[in-house]
């Protein structure tokens, strides 16, 4: 029988990069199928090839950087696993089902192998923006994140830290202003949060920017 486990982090976690900063109620069972894993799962790794998520001893503490997800149900989402930013591959083993999720209450639920990422509530507060947004790339990209307002990205304030409920709700209001598709988490270094209606459509607004921010 799946067994349920909580989480939450202490004042001294709270300013380390990756730790999980929300309460956390997880069941572990096998990840539920879900027929458009294979293409979250296949922009996931391409992520990887061109840097915008992995591992770096120095950077972020050399913690693993990089999530995503996909909408599966009006409040349900499919997210990659806690600190697996810095694995080439990924599997189902390494994602988690969202299976509940409460901005304002900081709480997360979810089902599924691996516990989910420490940024699920931003991911959560995307998809709260409007049933129109299907996927959520949350990336890091010092050289766009620097040139966030020469690319013309919309942005966070500079004193929201990931992983809050600040974050979380400053996340929803410009997904439903702005409509992305890239928005810069000004207080999360390097931080960068793509929407889309579809994972092709986000994963395509991401190397656009990237793209931008080689060649302007």
């Amino acid at each position: 029988m799946p067994t349920g486990t909580k989480n939450q982090s202490t004042p001294e976690e709270q300013e380390l990069e990756g730790v999980i900063k929300f309460n956390l109620l997880h069941r572990e069972a096998p990840l539920p199928f879900h027929s458009g894993f294979p293409e979250l799962n296949a922009w996931r790794n391409l992520l990887y090839e061109l840097g915008l998520t992995g591992q770096d001893s120095s950077r972020y503490g050399g913690l693993g950087y990089g999530n995503m997800s996909m909408r599966t149900g009006d409040s349900q989402f499919l997210i990659s696993g806690s600190q697996t930013g810095g694995i080439r591959t990924l599997g189902t083993h390494h994602y988690v089902l969202v299976t509940h999720a409460d901005p304002s209450g900081n709480r997360i639920e979810s089902l599924g192998p691996i516990k989910p990422s420490s940024e699920s509530m931003t991911h959560a507060a995307a998809y709260a923006a409007g049933s129109w947004i299907q996927c959520v790339l949350h990336v890091h990209h010092p050289q766009i994140w620097g040139d966030s307002d020469n690319l013309g990205l919309p942005g966070t304030p500079p004193d929201l830290a990931y992983g809050t409920v600040e974050m979380a709700t400053e996340i929803e209001r410009l997904a439903k202003t702005t409509r992305g598709p890239v928005i810069a988490m000004k207080g999360h270094t390097d931080g960068l949060i793509a929407i889309g209606s579809s994972v092709q459509e986000t994963g395509h607004a991401l190397i656009d920017v990237l793209i931008r921010s080689q060649t302007q």
